[in-house]
């Protein structure tokens, strides 16, 4: 019987060959653009040594369907979760990306949504991936990721009106700020079919000029432009607990403004208590989804 060191390595060679990238015969039943190259040796060996072979598949060809499989189920949903930075860039320009970014940030959670974490800092790392408009490229990657993260983030009771003064303050769980450089909040809306205008991709600003907040509502993720002073408001109150010191810090902030800003904040829910929120006592209380997201499936397994 084998040990519990022994199966741990083989698990470790499988998954090894199962994360090496596809070539030839199998990327033809997809929509990846062509690749020179084969699996390794040992793959190969593997496939032998701990595989039986069958009248109809030999053992090389029963690991590859392994092989074939994982990476197409990866792809798919990466696909499904960033089709804005798809139609940024292209269909083959977006899965040399992706293919690069899966095999140097292979998957290390159970839970597919966080396949593309590790996206926007990658691009930022590997500028030469990301096509005619890096920044745009790496920041667009940054808030579609912000926008499935948030998906089952957890949901608080929100902060009365009246008890904002008194309360110790945080954004809610699915509440995240983003400063940007470029216009890809607006990008993000266009339709697949829909070309980019050419002033969304205007060269970025040196310092970050659009300011959002992705957040949850009804089960939907969404993206709010906000004002600028709005944004440092919101973080301020994020980063002190107090809306007294956030106003402090901030004492040109008109009036009406700032009452039209609570306003919406109050009606959206997104102040809650800081203690409340990290409590790991505390039960979350989650919006259920709106429906279910439609799937995009762009890997053909037939």
């Amino acid at each position: 019987m084998p040990s519990e060191t022994d199966l741990l390595a083989l698990q470790r060679n499988f998954m090894a060959a199962i994360r090496e990238p596809i070539y030839g015969g199998s990327r033809k039943l997809s929509s990846l653009p062509p690749r020179d190259g084969a699996v390794s040796s040992q793959f190969a060996a593997l496939a032998e040594s701990e595989i039986r072979s069958t009248p109809n598949l030999e053992a090389t060809e029963r690991l590859e369907l392994y092989h074939r499989q994982y990476w197409f189920r990866l792809l798919d949903t990466i696909s499904e979760d960033f089709p804005a930075l798809k139609h940024l860039l292209g269909e083959d320009a977006f899965w040399r990306l992706i293919e690069a970014y899966l095999e140097q940030v292979p998957s290390r959670s159970y839970n597919m949504r966080h396949l593309g974490s590790g996206l926007a800092d990658f691009i930022e790392r590997n500028s030469s991936l990301a096509g005619a408009h890096p920044v745009h490229t790496a920041e667009l990657a940054r808030l579609e990721y912000t926008l499935c993260d948030i998906f089952d983030a957890a949901t608080f009771p929100p902060v009365a009106a009246e008890n904002l003064g008194q309360a110790r303050l945080t954004l809610q769980p699915h509440v995240r700020l983003l400063a940007l450089r470029t216009r890809v909040d607006e990008i993000r809306q266009f339709a697949k079919e829909a070309e980019i205008p050419a002033e969304l991709l205007a060269p970025p600003t040196d310092e970050p000029q659009f300011h959002v907040a992705v957040s949850r509502h009804q089960g939907r993720a969404t993206a709010r432009r906000l004002p600028a002073q709005a944004f440092l408001l919101l973080q301020s109150i994020s980063e002190t607990g107090s809306l007294e010191t956030a106003l402090e810090s901030m004492p040109d902030v008109n009036v009406i403004e700032l009452g039209n800003w609570f306003r919406d904040w109050t009606e959206l829910g997104w102040l809650c208590e800081h203690q409340a929120a990290n409590s790991s006592s505390e039960i979350e209380v989650k919006e259920a989804p709106a429906g279910v997201r439609p799937v995009n499936i762009p890997v053909q397994h037939s």
